[in-house]
């Protein structure tokens, strides 16, 4: 899966000393290290200053790590673009079902420079969370929220690693393996694209699939019996929300948080964190359950989906016409190829940092409002002036009107989540608005029903524009292949490699 020299895309100028090659991959792990407690400790002076106050060292702290983290990719691009490193783990000649095993020790310096980052981040990261925890609920700190860094590791490892590496794994063994056997399935099959159609239907398995390897990664047990689970499957059947079960997610009490996964309502899980349950009243924890339930009935994941989908289309879309075009100008040379491989890398992230970004927002708003009309109380229990209840005999949640009761309530539970995550209310990210951001339109809508149906028109045009996009695709990328069955050059497009096969 890594580019290797030996494949004809490494630079002229990669380093081939195996010594210098060593240091520069091995040395990242304690140079970041150095810098992450660098970091800390100023975010930490910061945070000293003003208790009460965190924003200042929560922003610094963010943007650092954000630098950082840019970093140890950069440096990890460094090791498999401009060193020998990825070539000292090519066991395909020995076995391609060895390879995988190559692959993850490539990788291991990345990983060792992401923990050395959080190494450092520990000591802010537990101060702020105390703070946090003390100013919602009165309560310095208990043996449960002392967190050790053991601990700590543990949790990031498993919600930041495990989450991507056990699936990931899978997925690359099935591409070493069909990659080591590409002539033999090509020629039994009759079809060029045979071993890009496995690998696809591997990751569809596994990710269909990944619910249940999730649930155990994440150490996870079932809600137990009692009033809080029966008024969640109450919820359920309101909505007519189907899943396999409502999880309670351990994090030793570190994550106020919740997640829904899977597509499927048989391997469909709800995940509620230990630290939401302890730390928010049911009604509270009645909203953010609403939230996650919004991205399943408001259908977010299959859309992301098909954006991935087309995503891929338009990437390699651009790619094959470049290629066309440089082909026929007679520029076949290598350096044609890298700028056109180069273009796609672009196209994808554009792609990816503004489209997905800007959509990913979208969606999480309407899953805010969905859980808002989720705790929206019927009229004769709605005491405040809202466009829901004023003036009516009371209307169900979901006619276009909110509930300023409803908004209030989902509003209180991501405040509360922000201060007990230590994270600032004027923080945004790439695929959530800011909190404060998000509150703010949430009870603009309660006032403004125009608002609220001018947002749901926009969200339903996002969504087919998706769909209609992913169609128009889909016919033209059949007839390309269909009058143009031998092309010139197929550009083959995979999780982390591009390479370019002539016929």
């Amino acid at each position: 899966m890594l580019w290797r020299a030996d494949q004809g895309v490494s630079f002229g100028f990669a380093v081939q000393d195996p010594i210098i090659s060593a240091v520069i991959v091995l040395a990242q792990p304690a140079l970041f290290g150095v810098l992450a407690a660098v970091v800390s400790r100023r975010a930490r002076m910061l945070f000293r200053r003003d208790p009460q106050n965190p924003q200042a060292a929560q922003f610094f702290h963010h943007w650092a790590t954000i630098v950082l983290r840019v970093g140890t990719a950069a440096g990890f691009a460094a090791s498999v673009f401009f060193t020998s490193w990825p070539d000292w783990f090519d066991f395909r000649k020995t076995s391609c079902f060895l390879q995988v095993v190559g692959d993850l020790i490539t990788v291991l310096p990345f990983v060792a420079s992401t923990i050395a980052v959080w190494i450092g981040a520990f000591p802010l990261e537990r101060d702020i969370r105390r703070e946090g925890l003390l100013a919602v609920t009165g309560v310095e700190e208990t043996s449960r929220k002392d967190w050790k860094l053991s601990s700590y590791l543990d949790f990031h490892i498993r919600h930041h690693i495990l989450i991507v590496a056990v699936p990931m794994t899978v997925i690359v063994f099935a591409f070493n393996v069909t990659d080591g056997y590409e002539e033999k399935l090509r020629s039994l099959t009759g079809w060029p694209w045979m071993p890009d159609i496995l690998v696809g239907v591997a990751a569809l398995a596994v990710f269909v699939a990944a619910p249940l390897m999730l649930k155990r990664i994440w150490r996870t047990h079932p809600l137990g019996t009692g009033p809080l689970r029966d008024q969640l499957h109450s919820v359920c059947d309101r909505i007519g929300l189907k899943c396999r079960d409502i999880l309670v997610w351990n994090s030793d009490g570190m994550v106020i948080n919740a997640a829904v996964m899977g597509i499927f309502h048989r391997v469909r899980y709800v995940l509620l964190s230990d630290g939401l349950l302890e730390a928010m009243s049911p009604r509270e924890i009645e909203a953010v359950f609403g939230h996650e339930a919004g991205h399943v009935s408001e259908h977010h994941m299959q859309h992301f989906l098909v954006f991935a989908y087309v995503g891929s289309l338009i990437a390699g879309g651009v790619m094959e016409g470049l290629l066309r075009i440089a082909l026929a100008a007679g520029h076949d040379s290598e350096m044609t190829l890298y700028g056109i491989q180069a273009v796609g890398a672009g196209v994808t992230v554009i792609l990816w940092l503004w489209g997905f970004g800007w959509i990913s927002r979208r969606f999480e708003r309407q899953a805010d409002l969905f859980g808002a009309r989720c705790v929206s109380p019927p009229a004769a229990a709605c005491h405040v002036p809202c466009s829901m209840h004023l003036g009516s005999s009371g209307e169900l949640p979901g006619t276009g009107r909110v509930c300023a009761t409803g908004a209030a309530v989902f509003a209180s539970a991501l405040d509360r989540v922000a201060v007990l995550n230590g994270i600032p209310h004027e923080e945004r990210s790439w695929r959530h608005s800011s909190i404060a951001t998000r509150m703010r339109f949430l009870v603009s809508l309660s006032g403004d029903p125009g608002r609220t149906r001018r947002f749901e028109r926009l969200v339903l045009f996002i969504k087919r524009g998706i769909l209609v996009c992913a169609v128009v695709g889909s016919v033209l990328a059949f007839f390309y292949y269909v009058y143009w069955p031998e092309p010139p050059a197929v550009v083959r497009w995979v999780p982390v490699r591009i390479q370019a096969l002539t016929p």
